[in-house]
């Protein structure tokens, strides 16, 4: 095919797309992104992925500091299909709209790692149930993020076919369902606790006017190799991450985390390299994650957390967690709440 993309590249078109309509949008990137090393100049580095957490950092500044009340829709919405790398062909040519909607599930993972939709249900030859489900995390989901996933996908759907595609949602409890109804043109509910999308078209399972069934094969032969590429480096990553935590993260070095899978660090450092990070850049986002789970989550002293990560003292781990975050303690958790 010609194609060097890997699912990390894809990763970052999502990234760099989503910095690009929060600029156009009129938000301070540079602002937002104060702390993320990867991301500079308002584009994330070639090569370069934010993790879970940077990216619910970035989405909570931007609702805080935004004047737009339902930023996640008007983003979806102004997202270029671009972004979505792979996917959108793979959308364009698929046999039908319902395998479309099979496959946005299958691949949605390959793009953002906030969560992951779900076919519930067929309620009937013409329409399909989904659920989209925000992954866990030591930063809480903003609903807006969600929004903005939910808004692309159905923003990318209605794009592939002249069949019309009619979308009603049940939101979360609180959300503004008057607005994004208005928005979205489709009706929308706000109760529970849950993303819900129901979908129907006529001739759910009638082929696609003006596919091309070779580039089909081709489009799915390889978003499944980067999908199994993905599987595979996560793997690996979670087996390295299982090795270095516990008490003391911070005294955790890449010997002993190398002698723990049975590698030498050179083999250990090749293989992270691969996946495109490195011992400290793992050890940096655990350290993180930990420190928010004990910060945000479980609200514990400052002192408290830096003595159970092994810092040296406590404006050791302030020093640190500014370099990570661009803020103090006390700031981040105004920022993001609880």
């Amino acid at each position: 095919m010609g194609i060097t993309m890997d699912h990390r590249q894809i990763n970052n078109l999502w990234v760099n797309g989503l910095l690009q309509t929060f600029s156009a949008l009129g938000l301070d990137v540079a602002a937002l992104c104060r702390g993320i090393k990867s991301i500079e100049q308002g584009r994330l580095a070639p090569g370069q992925q934010v993790d879970l957490v940077e990216a619910r950092t970035l989405w909570h500044r931007a609702v805080a500091t935004s004047d737009f009340s339902n930023l996640g829709v008007e983003v979806g919405l102004r997202l270029s299909p671009r972004s979505t790398g792979l996917l959108f062909p793979l959308l364009l040519h698929s046999p039908s709209i319902r395998t479309a909607v099979e496959l946005l599930v299958r691949y949605q993972m390959l793009i953002s790692q906030n969560g992951l939709f779900r076919v519930n249900d067929i309620n009937s030859s013409n329409s399909l149930l989904c659920t989209y489900v925000p992954a866990r995390s030591s930063v809480a989901v903003h609903p807006q993020h969600s929004l903005s996933v939910i808004t692309a996908a159905l923003k990318t759907l209605g794009s592939i076919s002249s069949r019309r595609i009619r979308a009603s949602l049940c939101l979360p409890a609180g959300l503004d369902a008057e607005g994004i109804s208005a928005l979205l043109q489709c009706p929308v509910q706000a109760a529970g606790e849950l993303y819900i999308l129901e979908l129907a078209c006529e001739g759910m399972d009638e082929p696609i006017a003006g596919r091309d069934e070779h580039l089909y094969q081709l489009t799915l032969g390889y978003a499944e190799g980067l999908l199994r590429a993905q599987n595979a480096g996560q793997g690996f990553l979670d087996q390295i991450k299982h090795h270095m935590d516990g008490e003391q993260l911070v005294q955790t070095d890449i010997d002993t985390v190398a002698a723990a899978v049975g590698v030498t660090r050179r083999t250990l450092q090749r293989h992270l390299d691969d996946q495109g990070t490195s011992f400290r850049k793992l050890k940096e986002g655990l350290l993180k994650e930990r420190v928010l789970e004990l910060l945000v989550a479980r609200h514990l002293p400052i002192a408290h957390i830096a003595e159970a990560l092994g810092y040296a003292d406590v404006s050791t781990f302030h020093r640190a967690f500014k370099a990570w975050f661009g803020v103090t303690p006390r700031q981040f958790k105004s920022q993001i709440g609880s």
